[in-house]
């Protein structure tokens, strides 16, 4: 029988009330998500198509359109995600998971003076999302939004006992923000 925190015999939570995560997979030369992580993402996001998604600090994905500041990490496109040169509401869906402080950004990856902050993220990828469109930030923190951007909700995220929670907080934009 599992317990209050959701613990069903393996050791780690319950993501978004699915089964538990068996293990956590960390992917070599920086980044990438727990083990089960993307398919449970995908749903709050409402994707359809896993291969239409923008990834902004892409780390070692593979997959959808992939942005990174590090060309060593042979992202499609190198930029900040800050400002990524795509043309305004290129994709319905957008994923993202920076480094979550400039330590971080600077010990883990070398780009301590290139730091986005969760709301400079959250404001490109409000540009680059079409109406209706979603994007989703797994961060420490749950980040301050403006329209036309609305929260969806907040899930805590956790890679097991011991390890840090982390907020997958996903937002909407709303047309009836949009002056249309």
């Amino acid at each position: 029988m599992p317990s209050a925190t959701g613990d069903q015999g393996q050791g780690h939570p319950v993501l978004f009330g699915f089964t538990p995560v068996p293990i956590y997979e960390a992917h070599p030369n920086g980044g990438g998500y727990p083990i089960g992580f993307l398919d449970r993402a995908y749903v709050t996001l409402g994707v359809t198509d896993p291969t239409a998604v923008l990834h902004l600090c892409s780390g070692s994905m593979r997959i959808g359109t992939t942005v990174d500041i590090r060309p060593e990490m042979k992202p499609d496109i190198v930029a900040d995600c800050r400002a990524v040169p795509l043309p305004d509401e290129s994709f319905d869906w957008i994923m993202v998971d920076p480094p979550y402080s400039e330590d971080y950004a600077t010990n883990l990856y070398g780009t301590g003076a290139d730091y986005p902050k969760p709301g400079q993220i959250l404001r490109e990828a409000s540009r680059l999302l079409r109406p209706s469109g979603r994007v989703g930030l797994l961060h420490f923190q749950v980040p301050m939004h403006r329209p036309p951007l609305h929260m969806v909700g907040v899930w805590g995220i956790s890679t097991g006992a011991g390890y840090a929670i982390r907020a997958w907080t996903v937002f909407e934009k709303r047309q009836a923000d949009l002056g249309l």
